[in-house]
């Protein structure tokens, strides 16, 4: 700050300031500091710094008191500074040559977090590649994408909905395309997946419940298509089964599967599906290949879903990728 001689004294415990311009330097020195103590307690706890952050800056003292528990509410901000400080510090620090194994050692908050992360991610990709290898298009193009958390957060819900859901723990929201069993029109909706159902939401409404004691099976097709099948049991409580089309279809279908604990239920079907749409009715959908992707109803009243060919390469042993062209039917891999 530049304090001058007469401008303070310093005491045992404390110091005196004379002029009210030093102490508001001061003050607005500690402002900019003040993320920084909040790093160095993580390693080293003071008491001195939880009190200053826990006057200035509750959210940080809260977030550090969390800082080992998964992300979230409490300790994201927490964990977003350590994160953010240790790579501007990994800027300046990085090895010379690939040889050099000195990295800058990380704060344990992101270690921890990086192996549950790590951790979490091989037991959500070994269940897809149980389900999807060798069966669904598309999915060997998907294995570089890491799957999220979630696509929408909570606050990207209905007050409404959340009060409805109360006392269950989200876990996973998405946007969805739901279609209707009578006409199949397409709607814009939201899939809302918690600890114990699946929730097909609706703006401000609950359109579906399913429970996943109760769920009976989960469908897809073999194409690209995104598109997913929610079986339920025939009760007064469920009109019938859900049709949804999603973007991250390997990713929705993963958490969805895990979350029931019923991977074994999971379909991967070719041609064509039998759907429950009303008590005592069912419909067929049929997959076929096109141009362009398309899903409608078609004359006959069957919803009809059209995925576009694709060619993919793959690699051989010499090295040149060969053209393989997707068809109708027949999965793209081993």
């Amino acid at each position: 700050i530049g304090y001058k001689p007469e401008e303070y004294k310093l005491g045992r415990t404390k110091i005196f300031i004379r002029f009210p311009r030093t102490l508001f330097a001061t003050e607005d020195a500690f402002e900019y500091r003040k993320h920084l103590f909040a790093l160095h307690s993580q390693n080293k706890p003071c008491v001195w710094c939880a009190m200053s952050l826990h006057v200035s800056s509750p959210r940080y003292i809260i977030g550090f008191i969390n800082r080992k528990n998964p992300p979230g509410p409490e300790n994201g901000e927490y964990l977003q500074l350590v994160q953010y400080t240790y790579l501007m510090k990994l800027r300046d620090h990085v090895p010379k040559n690939v040889l050099d194994k000195n990295w800058l050692q990380p704060p344990f908050v992101l270690e921890e977090n990086l192996i549950r992360f790590i951790s979490k991610q091989m037991q959500q990709k070994v269940v897809a590649s149980a389900i999807f290898q060798g069966k669904k298009d598309g999915y060997l193009q998907s294995l570089n994408e890491p799957f999220v958390e979630t696509r929408l957060k909570e606050n990207d819900l209905n007050p409404k909905v959340l009060q409805l859901i109360r006392g269950e723990k989200i876990k996973y929201v998405t946007p969805v395309t739901k279609y209707d069993r009578n006409g199949f029109k397409p709607r814009g909706r939201q899939l809302v997946l918690t600890q114990t159902a699946a929730y097909v939401v609706e703006l401000a409404k609950i359109k579906q419940k399913i429970e996943y004691a109760t769920l009976k099976g989960i469908s897809t097709s073999s194409l690209s298509d995104g598109i997913l099948v929610i079986h339920v049991p025939q009760d007064k409580k469920q009109k019938g089964d859900v049709i949804l089309q999603c973007e991250n279809i390997f990713e929705t279908v993963t958490k969805l599967c895990m979350l029931a604990n019923k991977q074994e239920a999971v379909k991967v079907v070719q041609e064509s599906l039998r759907v429950r749409i009303g008590p005592g009715k069912e419909s067929t959908m049929v997959f076929t290949a096109g141009q362009e992707l398309q899903i409608y109803k078609a004359k006959n009243g069957q919803l009809t879903v059209v995925h576009v060919r694709r060619v993919s390469l793959l690699p051989t042993r010499m090295g040149v990728g060969r053209r393989v062209q997707g068809v109708a039917g027949v999965p793209f891999g081993n």
